[in-house]
């Protein structure tokens, strides 16, 4: 008998996730690192894990944050949108997840000099850089979490 297919009925949403991380395109930012924070909006079938009361037919508050944190705290990147793309990427790679969001913020000066006229707009020297990311399943792959 076929099973009927998860649809995206409710959405999680994480929030302010910071962590300390070496991002960045200019070597201040690679050097001294900075604060950076995620925000997590992930589109999944709500409807079962709220019928069964059960962790596993749906995604684990935890892991999605553990996920996210790991990419943050991880290999260096020289563009925000790259970060944004390896947590949208990892996050997709939970079976129940649908669609994911990603924003990711920096928070910190890479630097205590002030920066150079010409970089006045450049999101290393203190002003916050925000980008989104959202992603879809490719196609479904069932069921299941954590």
């Amino acid at each position: 008998m076929p099973t009927k297919k998860a649809r995206p009925t409710g959405r999680l949403i994480l929030s302010g996730l910071t962590a300390f991380g070496y991002h960045g395109n200019n070597p201040a930012e690679r050097k001294l690192g900075q604060t950076f924070t995620a925000d997590l909006e992930v589109v999944l079938d709500t409807e079962r894990a709220a019928t069964s009361d059960s962790i596993h037919d749906t995604v684990s508050y935890p892991r999605l944050e553990e996920t996210a944190r790991k990419i943050l705290e991880g290999d260096p990147a020289n563009l925000l949108e790259t970060v944004a793309e390896r947590i949208a990427t990892a996050i997709l790679k939970y079976s129940a997840v649908a669609q994911v969001t990603v924003g990711t913020e920096t928070r910190g000066r890479a630097s205590s000099q002030p920066a150079p006229p010409r970089y006045y707009r450049h999101p290393g020297w203190g002003r916050p850089s925000v980008h989104d990311v959202r992603r879809r399943q490719a196609q479904s792959r069932g069921r299941g979490g954590i």
